[in-house]
Order: C-alpha cells, then sequence, then structure tokens
C-alpha cells in the first residue's frame, strides 16, 4: 500500500483561485486571513494526516476495534493518535471562538477533513461525530448545557455520538420507539435499544455524549412526537457538574455488542442498550417532541460530512492506483530494446481509467468546496438577501455533495482494484479496504435514494424551482465567458459540450417539477438519475471554470506550466467523456417511471 500524500497544491488551487479565498476574507471577523495562513494550515493539517492518521488506517483495519466485558477498545496507536489531535487544537477549527473553537471558515475546514478522511476514514469519523454534537448543542442547547458540555466537545476532551436508528426503525424514523420518562428536576429516564451508533463506545475519551431522539411517554405517534436527549456515559455530579479531576457515576447505559461489518473496521459501530436497570438518565434539548428540528442540524452537517467521506477516499485510492500503474511493468516496451518492460501506466486503457479517477476527484472536490463557500457565505454575509440566496443554495448542494460525491467514491475505489488488476483483489495489498470503507458512505445519513428524494420533492418542488434554476441559469452565463476566452482547442470542446449537458439539465428540472405536482410517481422515479445529472453537470461547469483559469495562466506563462496543463486536460477529458452522459440521464430520469411501476411486485 502506497503512503498517503496530502494533495495540498489541488487544494490550494481551488481555495485561492477556483472558489476563491477573497470571498469569505470579505466576510465580518475573517478579514484577517490570508492565502499564507490558509497554506500553513493546511500543511499542518495534510502533515498530521500523512505521519501520524495515515499509518493507522490498514493497521486499525486489520486489528479492528473490539468488545469485552462491556468495553470498547480500539486499535493500537488510535488513542495516542487521538490524544495528539486533541492537543493539536484540530476538533475544535469551525467551532466559534466563545465556545473555545478557532473560529474557522467552513471553506478551509473542509478542505481540511478531506485529508483526514484520505488518511483513515474510520478515525476521522469519531472527530466528526463530535464536531456535529457540539454544532447540535451550540444552537439548540440551554444555557447550562452550553456551558458544561459544549467546551469540552469543542476541545475534544470528550467525544459525541448522534442516536437515532433502532432495529424496526431506520430511514423510517417516525417508527422510533426508545421511551422517555420524566422523572424529577427535569431530569427523563431512557429505555429502549439503539443500533448502528459509531463512537457510542471506546477508550479514547473518559466520556461519551450521547444525543439519542426517544418518544416521551404520551407523545404523538410518527415523527411529531420525537424528542431530543443528551445522555452522557457519565453523569455530571452535584450542581450540574463532578469535582474537577473526577467524574459521575456511570450512566445506565451500555455497548451490548461491536458490528463485524465490511469496512471501517477501526470505528466500533455500537448496538446500545438504554435504560436495562432504572433508566439512562437524560436531559431534554430544545423542546418536547421537536427533536427532529435539533437532530436535523446534526444530520445535515453530517450529510455534507459524509460527501467528504467520499472525497477523501477516492484521492486516496487515485493516489494508490497511480503509483502501482507508474511502477508495475507489463507488456514489452515499443521503445526499448525487445526485451524490457513499460510501466501499464502508458497503456491506453490505463490511463482512460486513471484519467477517469482524476477527473472525478477533481470534480467532486471542487463541488464540495463551492458548496462550503455558501455554508459561509449564509452564515456570515452581511446582506440578508445574499445569506437567504445562499442558504437555499446550501440546501441545493447538500444532498448532492452527500449522493454524488458518495457514489463517485465508490466508483474510483473499484477502479483503483481494477487498475491493480488480481493485486488488487488480495487483501494483502489493501487496495481492497478503500472500497470496503468508502461503501457505507451511500448509505450513511439518509441513502442516497433518500437524498434523491430529498433533491427533488423539498428542494425543487419547496421554492418551484428557484434555487436549482438560479444555479443552471449561473451555468449559462458562464457560456459567454468561455465564448470570448479566445481560440482554444480544448475550450471549444469544453464549451460545447458543457453547453449542451446543461441544456439537458434544464429539461430536466423544467420537466420534474412539473410531474411533482401532478404526476408524483415519474418524479420518484427519476429523481436518482436526475441527481445523478445534476452533480454530473454541475462538476462539469466547475471542471470548466477551471480549465479557463487555467488557460489563462499558460497564456501568462506561468512557472506552474505543468500543472494548469494537466488542469485543462483533466477539464477537457471531463467533458469529452464525461458531460455525454447528461443525454442518456435525461432519458432515464424522465423515462423510468412507467416500467419502475408497471412491475407488479411479485414479478421481481
Amino acid at each position: 500500500m502506497s503512503d498517503y500524500t496530502p494533495p495540498l497544491r489541488e487544494l490550494q488551487f481551488v481555495l485561492d483561485e477556483l472558489v476563491g479565498l477573497d470571498t469569505f476574507a470579505a466576510l465580518p471577523g475573517w478579514a484577517e486571513i490570508g492565502s499564507d495562513d490558509v497554506a500553513a494550515i493546511l500543511d499542518q493539517a495534510g502533515r498530521f494526516a500523512a505521519e501520524v492518521m495515515g499509518p493507522l488506517n490498514r493497521t486499525g483495519d486489520l486489528e479492528g476495534s473490539r468488545l469485552e466485558n462491556g468495553a470498547v477498545t480500539t486499535p493500537t496507536g488510535f488513542k495516542d493518535a487521538y490524544n495528539a489531535f486533541v492537543e493539536g487544537g484540530w476538533g475544535s477549527i469551525v467551532h466559534e471562538e466563545e465556545h473555545g473553537g478557532m473560529g474557522l471558515p467552513r471553506l478551509v475546514a473542509t478542505a481540511v477533513w478531506e485529508m483526514w478522511n484520505s488518511a483513515n476514514m474510520a478515525f476521522t469519523l469519531c472527530p466528526l461525530l463530535t464536531e456535529g454534537a457540539a454544532t447540535l448543542l451550540a444552537e439548540h442547547g440551554n444555557t447550562q448545557q452550553k456551558e458544561y458540555y459544549l467546551p469540552k466537545l469543542v476541545s475534544g476532551e470528550w467525544t459525541g455520538a448522534m442516536v437515532i436508528t433502532e432495529p424496526q426503525a431506520g430511514s423510517n424514523v417516525g417508527a422510533i420507539a426508545c421511551k422517555a420518562i420524566r422523572a424529577e428536576d427535569g431530569e427523563y429516564r431512557l429505555k429502549g435499544q439503539k443500533i448502528f451508533i459509531s463512537w457510542g463506545e471506546h477508550d479514547l475519551t473518559d466520556n461519551i455524549v450521547h444525543l439519542v431522539l426517544a418518544r416521551i411517554e404520551g407523545a404523538p405517534a410518527g415523527n411529531r412526537g420525537l424528542s431530543l436527549f443528551l445522555v452522557p456515559k457519565f453523569l455530571p455530579g452535584a450542581n450540574g457538574a463532578p469535582p474537577e479531576g473526577t467524574m459521575g457515576a456511570r450512566n445506565d447505559m451500555r455497548a451490548i455488542s461491536v458490528e463485524e461489518k465490511m469496512g471501517i473496521h477501526a470505528s466500533p459501530t455500537c448496538v446500545m442498550a438504554y435504560g436495562e436497570n432504572e433508566g439512562a438518565t437524560g436531559w431534554l434539548v430544545g423542546e418536547e417532541n421537536k427533536g427532529l428540528m435539533g437532530m436535523f442540524t446534526m444530520m445535515n452537517a453530517a450529510r455534507m460530512a459524509v460527501g467528504h467521506e467520499g472525497i477523501g477516499v477516492a484521492e486516496r485510492a487515485y493516489q494508490a492506483a497511480l503509483s502501482y500503474a507508474r511502477e508495475r511493468l507489463q507488456g514489452p516496451d515499443p521503445d526499448g530494446d525487445g526485451k524490457s518492460q513499460m510501466a501499464i501506466v502508458r497503456h491506453a486503457d490505463v490511463r482512460r481509467m486513471l484519467l477517469s479517477m482524476k477527473a472525478r476527484v477533481e470534480a467532486m472536490r471542487a463541488i464540495a468546496l463551492e458548496a462550503a463557500l455558501s455554508v459561509d457565505l449564509a452564515a456570515r454575509h452581511p446582506d440578508a438577501e445574499i445569506r437567504a440566496l445562499h442558504e437555499a443554495r446550501v440546501g441545493v448542494f447538500t444532498p448532492i455533495v452527500k449522493a454524488w460525491c458518495t457514489d463517485g467514491g465508490v466508483e474510483v475505489a473499484s477502479t483503483a482494484i481494477q487498475i491493480h488488476g488480481g493485486a488488487g483483489f488480495i487483501e494483502e495489498t489493501g487496495v481492497a479496504q478503500y472500497l470496503r470503507d468508502v461503501r457505507i458512505t451511500p448509505i450513511y445519513e439518509g441513502t442516497n435514494g433518500i437524498q434523491a428524494l430529498d433533491l427533488v420533492r423539498r428542494k425543487l418542488a419547496g421554492d418551484s424551482g428557484l434555487a436549482i434554476g438560479a444555479i443552471i441559469e449561473e451555468i449559462r452565463q458562464f457560456d459567454g465567458m468561455l465564448g470570448e476566452a479566445g481560440e482554444s482547442p480544448a475550450l471549444a470542446v469544453i464549451r460545447g459540450r458543457l453547453a449542451e449537458a446543461g441544456s439537458a439539465l434544464a429539461r430536466t428540472t423544467h420537466r420534474l417539477l412539473d410531474a411533482t405536482h401532478h404526476e408524483p410517481e415519474l418524479a420518484d422515479a427519476g429523481a436518482v438519475p436526475y441527481l445523478d445529472l445534476f452533480g454530473t453537470v454541475l462538476g462539469g461547469y466547475l471542471m470548466a471554470r477551471a480549465a479557463l483559469i487555467a488557460r489563462n495562466r499558460l497564456s501568462e506563462g506561468s512557472d506552474d506550466a505543468d500543472f494548469y496543463a494537466a488542469k485543462l486536460a483533466t477539464a477537457e477529458y471531463y467533458a469529452s467523456a464525461v458531460l455525454p452522459r447528461a443525454a442518456a440521464l435525461e432519458q432515464a430520469a424522465l423515462g423510468g417511471a412507467a416500467a419502475v411501476f408497471g412491475v407488479n411486485e411479485h414479478e421481481f
């Protein structure tokens, strides 16, 4: 298995030139963050990823986390790595300074998280969930919860867990049966079982803060009756906090098993039991029966974060495949002496596969960072109308980042195995781990089919296509910029293919918007290919923007000509080989409903 190399130049290009650091630098509180500062942050985060997290990726996969006598032990080296993570302050990068965080823009943090996911996705899941828990409490917690729990979550001294799923209630959270019984002093006693709880129990920290969806006795059925509870592994002591240096009593909750999974073996996925005795003590977060409102704060952030997992693993898989293709000798070298072999990177199909991986990773990265910039603008722009515009834009981007980037992660990881040939199918080489690890991401945080339904039912129909229409219009207007760029064979190809694909997206959007009102079955059946179409075109648009920048830099005589030439060539490949799929996806999105609902259930 090859070592991980942080793609600092690629990330810096997207941040500095494609998305634009100057955009967030104009926002309140971030004026002093310059390109050099961001470069230093990325360099240090990349070094931590490569030197501390990366070496544990393979060993953690082989050793895995294990449950013994109710306690979970993580793989060798994970506890030391986590301590170093906390000491470096890495878990606090996006949290506000008032809570002990660094207060960095989401745009910068997204680039950092990509590298951590590349280095070790299983490890990174733990601080990812902790960040989500802290964000949830910052927005929905009461004063006491914020004062006691939030600083410890922000620093990483304690970790957080998102606790939703039950055996009978997967995506249908309205079927949750975990029960909350009112007790004295505003406390509740929780009783029930939860499954698939990532990092629900472990040995990295002294305490774990569980955020649990449950139903108060007598609450309405379905989603309307769910409440959100803070349930710590160890309880606070007298007056809300234990004496300094000590921990309160152990709560009535435990891990009863750790799942044996296809991948991310180092991440303990727990079955948790609450209230086997008197009941697990919990405190209400927010209002009764409005738990989903609070949990969605954590879930929406997690959906973006899962998309970043797909990108991170795809980048790592691409690096491994490229390294192998350069080293693996097979086939006579036509330029040699007749006896020498040539590296497989020179074979046409291997080059095609590598270029397909590189293009998809670059498109996914650009989409994720473009979305992150909109998160920052929605949060801090002084103009309310612009904040609202970007909030709607984030709503559109979220299912695309989550679904298109995780599907892409699976595709790229699978291609990495193909490039390795038979060696890729052998666990000893390590490349199969990337596919095993990333395969969970299309399932996490609402399956990709649910993301597609969200895109069509809520984001498209919710505002009658205004937010999506604005993005399509942005793509259309960019055609003029390509037309003004002057003669360039590569840009001519890109412009033509992007125009065709953009038109396909516009037509499909218009048709599905109408279908959401008059033919809901057509809208539902077409949702997944529509999201694929949207992601493909959006990626093509951002690749085209990158190509225009690269062409201009080359015309200016850049000292980094090789980098920009590769950027232009990769964008041309995407336009030539990927964007033509838009026509087929348009037909799939509009023509599949009759077949989907025309088959009787017994005919499957």
